[in-house]
């Protein structure tokens, strides 16, 4: 079995992660698993030494630059031979339907977001020449477009050789006590991604328990308006502002008690979610669509009732008292579920039943 998975992104965030970690687990599990991007930006730095990546689609989205980006694409499953072409995004869909019209291949595409699980005809035709559906999210298995074609549940795999409770952790880089309680949040610091609730949630924690600190991972433009926001509700001093982080991503997730997640991001599969548990981080949710299918029977304990200050404060400040030790043994046993060889095994049946 050979498998291409294409996604027309050029930075680490949104599809091209997940995407990215989906060619890792099937190449552990013995698959010849391939990996097409956008070349020239911070994503081919950072895995284009990779013998098994590839950065042929084009920079520009446009008719001539598609038509450049089909041709290397159809050159690379013609030479590789692959049996899979399995497509991410709306425009790498189109560049693999091109391919697998003229080739013996079957399509298959995965949809990390319900914005893109439209009704007009064109979104019809991809799906409709996809022999396989795929979903990051439970909760968009009942799409209209989609809910006839049986769409599998591909949640974001973990490499659980990088996300682990083993190892160093961050708190000694920001200053902070082993005895320290920490609260993280990542994402990137835009108006839509529930930071104002991270911030004023964590004031009310604060105004509890001063022992309590908060760690903020990502930049963005609306770090300025964020910094503003900590001063006024007077718990600037005790917020780090973390800044961007990949490779020494675990350090992070590892210095915390709990991992807060106020809003959904690009990618709605809640990747940071599953990446803290296996880190032994405690994830305290907003009830997102899809969460309680990451969760599974500790739901209860961690999704707040709504998306407020006072109902994800309560949360935190019970885990807060109590041992969290036990919370994390189950939480990482429940990771296991999203580690590379389950999500290689969910994958390779599913292409075995196409071909």
């Amino acid at each position: 079995m050979k498998v291409l998975h294409v996604a027309a992104g050029n930075r680490w965030t949104g599809a091209a992660a997940p995407a990215f970690a989906e060619v890792a687990a099937l190449r552990e599990a013995g698959v010849d698993a391939h990996f097409a991007y956008v070349g020239g930006y911070k994503l081919e730095a950072k895995i284009g030494r990779l013998d098994f990546t590839h950065s042929i689609i084009a920079k520009a989205q446009n008719p001539f630059s598609f038509l450049r980006s089909a041709r290397a694409l159809d050159r690379l499953v013609g030479h590789h031979g692959f049996d899979v072409v399995h497509a991410h995004l709306t425009y790498d869909h189109w560049l693999a339907r091109t391919v697998a019209a003229d080739r013996n291949v079957r399509l298959a595409r995965t949809f990390h977001s319900r914005r893109v699980l439209r009704s007009d005809p064109f979104t019809r035709s991809l799906i409709a020449r996809s022999a396989l559906i795929c979903v990051t999210s439970d909760a968009l298995r009942d799409a209209a477009p989609i809910r006839n074609r049986q769409p599998l549940f591909t949640p974001p795999p973990v490499n659980r050789q990088e996300f682990t409770p083993d190892g160093p952790d961050a708190r000694e880089r920001y200053g902070l006590s082993p005895d320290a309680k920490v609260i993280s949040a990542i994402g990137k610091l835009s108006k839509d991604r529930g930071f104002e609730l991270v911030l004023q949630t964590f004031a009310q924690i604060r105004s509890e328990r001063q022992d309590v600190h908060l760690m903020i991972i990502g930049h963005g433009e609306h770090q300025p308006a964020l910094a503003q926001l900590a001063r006024n509700l007077g718990v600037d001093p005790a917020v780090i502002w973390a800044g961007y982080h990949e490779d020494d991503l675990a350090e992070h997730y590892r210095a915390a008690d709990i991992h807060l997640f106020a809003a959904k991001g690009s990618d709605e599969g809640h990747r940071a979610v599953l990446e803290a548990m296996a880190c032994g981080a405690v994830p305290v949710t907003v009830p997102l669509d899809g969460m309680r299918s990451l969760l599974s029977d500790l739901s209860p304990r961690l999704i707040a009732d709504e998306a407020s200050p006072g109902s994800l404060s309560l949360r935190v400040e019970a885990l807060l008292r109590e041992d969290l030790a036990p919370l994390r043994r189950l939480l990482l046993q429940r990771s296991d579920q999203f580690a590379f060889p389950r999500a290689a095994d969910r994958l390779m049946r599913a292409y075995a039943e196409i071909l």
